[in-house]
C-alpha cells in the first residue's frame, strides 16, 4: 500500500501550539510521516512556526475541524448557520497555514448537538449546502475536506460509511470525500470490508483508532479486515492514528474517555507504527 503515516495530536490535548514542537521531534524520530494538528484557534504566527518547525522535520501535515454549537451548520437559527460558514472557512484559512492540503472532521453539524429526534430533511440540506459553499472556498485554497461519520454516540446527522457517502454525492464537489475512522466504523458499520468497498471512489482520508481508543491491536476492532479492504481497495493516502487520553480534561469529556487504554503517549505512537507496519 502506497501510504503515509501520520499521528493525530489530540493525543497530548485539544489546543496543539508551539509547545507541542517537542512532541513533533519525537514523532520524526520514531518515522511518521506526518502530524495532524487540530485547527483550534491558534495565531498565524503560531501556526507558521509549527509549519516550519514540521519542515525541518520532514513532517507533512493535516488539519482536523472542530464544530460547536455556536458555529452549527444544522441550527434552527439562521444566524448560527452563517456563523457556521465563517468559521469553517477560517479553519480552510488556517490548513493552509499550517501547510495541509486536506481538513477533516464531524464538520457537518455540532459535536454533541443533539434533538431527540432522527435528522431531519431540512437539517440534511442545510449541512449540504453549507458544505457546498465551503467545500468551493476550500477547492480555491487547494484544501480537500474530509467528512468523518461518527458515532450515534456523538452526532445523528451521519453516522455510517453509506450516510457519508449520500452527503458528499449531495454535495458534489471532487475536494469533498469521505473520511473513515475504525472507531466508528467498528461501532455503526458491521462489516469493514463492506463499508470500505462501498466507499472506495470518495475515501479521501482514514483514521485508526481503537475501540477503546488506546493503544491499536489491543481493543475490539477488526483490524484484519479494515487493512484486508484497505488492501483490497488499494487505498492510498493517510493511515492516521487517532488515540485519545485523560491529560486535558476538557478533551476527555468531548469523547466520554474516562480512563487511559494505554500504558503512555509513547507506546501508543511507538507501538501504533509498528502496527501499521507490519500491515501495510
Amino acid at each position: 500500500m502506497n501510504v503515509k503515516i501520520g499521528m493525530n495530536m489530540l493525543l497530548w490535548g485539544v489546543e496543539t501550539s508551539t509547545a507541542q514542537i517537542p512532541v513533533f521531534e519525537s514523532l520524526a524520530a520514531a518515522g511518521y510521516d506526518g502530524v495532524e494538528i487540530p485547527m483550534s484557534g491558534q495565531t498565524d504566527s503560531e501556526l507558521k512556526t509549527m509549519a516550519a518547525a514540521c519542515d525541518d522535520l520532514g513532517l507533512e501535515r493535516t488539519a482536523s475541524a472542530f464544530v460547536t454549537l455556536e458555529t452549527n451548520p444544522i441550527s434552527p437559527e439562521r444566524s448560527v448557520r452563517a456563523a457556521a460558514i465563517d468559521n469553517l472557512k477560517k479553519s480552510i484559512d488556517d490548513t493552509q497555514l499550517i501547510g495541509s492540503d486536506i481538513l477533516i472532521g464531524g464538520m457537518y453539524q455540532a459535536h454533541k448537538y443533539f434533538t431527540g429526534t432522527a435528522a431531519t430533511e431540512q437539517e440534511w440540506d442545510w449541512s449540504a449546502e453549507y458544505l457546498r459553499i465551503c467545500g468551493e472556498y476550500a477547492q480555491q485554497a487547494g484544501v480537500r475536506l474530509g467528512l468523518e461519520f461518527l458515532n450515534r454516540f456523538e452526532v445523528f446527522l451521519i453516522n455510517t460509511s453509506e450516510e457519508c457517502r449520500r452527503m458528499v454525492e449531495q454535495v458534489g464537489l471532487d475536494n469533498v470525500g469521505v473520511h473513515y475512522d475504525t472507531h466508528h466504523a467498528n461501532i455503526e458499520d458491521p462489516d469493514p470490508r463492506e463499508a470500505l468497498r462501498n466507499i472506495k471512489d470518495v475515501t479521501n482520508h482514514v483514521h485508526l483508532s481503537e475501540s477503546h481508543r488506546g493503544t491499536l491491536g489491543t481493543g475490539q476492532v477488526d483490524w484484519e479486515a479494515n487493512f484486508a479492504a484497505l488492501h483490497e481497495i488499494n487505498y492510498t493516502g493517510w493511515l492516521v492514528i487517532e488515540s485519545f487520553g485523560t491529560a486535558d480534561p476538557n478533551l476527555a469529556a468531548a469523547a466520554n474517555v474516562w480512563r487511559n487504554a494505554f500504558a503512555s503517549e509513547e507506546e501508543v505512537y511507538r507501538s501504533g507504527i509498528e502496527f501499521i507496519r507490519a500491515r501495510i
